[in-house]
């Protein structure tokens, strides 16, 4: 795999944790460019989201966790807790 100093990544925040989005943001999502080797926990510490807030962590549309590693284009969805019934 080649090694990608500069690679973009899409994520997207739902609910309460769109106040941790960056200014110049859209409403919903941000574009960060960073380097290849970072993992989600590193997007999370990046946009200072507290660690109890994210339940549900979605990476391409597919169940992830904090320790995975990113490509160049993936998009990241993090969820709050949800209340209801």
């Amino acid at each position: 795999m080649a090694y990608i100093e500069n690679m973009k990544v899409k994520v997207r925040l739902f609910a309460n944790l769109r106040d941790y989005l960056p200014p110049g943001s859209d409403r919903f999502s941000c574009e960060i460019e960073t380097n290849d080797g970072i993992r989600v926990e590193d997007i999370l510490n990046h946009l200072k989201i507290p660690d109890d807030l994210p339940k549900i962590i979605l990476l391409n549309g597919i169940n992830s966790n904090r320790e995975e590693s990113l490509k160049e284009g993936d998009v990241i969805s993090i969820f709050p807790p949800i209340a209801g019934g």
